[in-house]
């Protein structure tokens, strides 16, 4: 691989199609990531481990699907993750996880509605458990910004108000907004920032760049090729694509990618609203405040505009 290559070079070409999958639709997720598969168990042990660096005590050595049969809530809806799993460390000790990768309303509620779920789940009949809880983590993976601020990953748990240090391990989240993911990488990122960039560009790019050339990021990209989906699975791929991502992506980006545009329409629209009624002379300069939209100051301009 050319290593004096720029980023750039690595994008597909206006009309060309990637052979990666697009990792945030839930067929190709799950088939990269497979904790029932050797190959994909191996990657998604390698971003648990990257992913969850600052929040576990130590690391993961295996995850096995967390039988998720058992719902309290009696809501078949409540059940949206894309994993639910145990996962053991290296000291042998189990934590529960589950991922989610899309936007959904009430999102935050949602991910503790989740957590929650994961720990009442634990509880076993008859009187001698002793509500011996392992800790729990809900990872959310969402291409949207879900936060004002420009961090692109949020991690949170329960906390002294005093003290700040934790006080108890049941409850951890980590939010990770890939729309905040810069197109930029380095040999020497760290592990975290590879990730994010791999999440939020492998769909668009041709191959793997240099600076991703670590074997964990090569292995993933063999799993993440659409030519080793079968013809079943490629058929379901597109239809997840188009029927689910192009729909959400339209309904919930929309009016992020083009508020400039809108908002611009919207003022011009409620500018000629505010001229017709000046012209009027039947209201205040408050009244066509209130009916066009527009601040009083920007009304009083428009006055001053209409009789220079």
């Amino acid at each position: 691989m050319n290593k004096n290559k720029s980023l750039e070079d690595y994008l597909v070409k206006p009309g060309e199609q990637s052979p990666f999958a697009n990792l945030l639709v839930d067929l190709a997720f799950k088939k990269a990531f497979d904790p029932d598969k050797p190959t994909s168990r191996e990657n998604l042990v390698n971003l648990l481990n990257d992913l969850l660096a600052p929040q576990l005590k130590r690391p993961i050595k295996n995850v096995w699907t967390r039988n998720v049969a058992k719902n309290l809530s009696g809501s078949r809806a409540s059940r949206t993750a894309i994993f639910d799993l145990h996962c053991e460390d290296d000291a042998g000790e189990l934590i529960e996880i589950e991922v989610q990768i899309r936007k959904l309303d009430n999102f935050l509620k949602r991910l503790a509605f989740y957590a929650s779920e994961m720990v009442a789940n634990q509880a076993e009949l008859g009187i001698g458990w002793k509500f011996d809880i392992k800790p729990t983590y809900v990872i959310a993976i969402t291409r949207h910004r879900m936060f004002e601020d420009e961090r692109i990953v949020h991690r949170a748990t329960v906390t002294d108000l005093e003290t700040k240090e934790k006080f108890m391990d049941s409850f951890n989240f980590t939010v990770v907004e890939l729309a905040k993911v810069p197109f930029f990488i380095e040999s020497k990122s760290d592990s975290l920032s590879k990730w994010l960039f791999f999440f939020r560009y492998l769909s668009r790019l041709r191959e793997l760049p240099a600076e991703l050339g670590e074997r964990k990021f090569k292995q993933l990209t063999e799993s993440s090729k659409v030519s080793k989906f079968s013809k079943e699975e490629f058929e379901a791929y597109q239809k997840m694509f188009h029927a689910e991502w192009d729909h959400n992506a339209l309904k919930n980006s929309f009016f992020e990618e083009f508020a400039d545009d809108i908002n611009a329409k919207v003022e011009e629209r409620a500018r000629e609203i505010a001229k017709r009624m000046i012209a009027d002379g039947k209201l205040s300069n408050e009244e066509i405040a209130t009916y066009s939209g527009l601040s009083v100051e920007d009304v009083v301009v428009l006055r001053s505009q209409a009789e220079a």
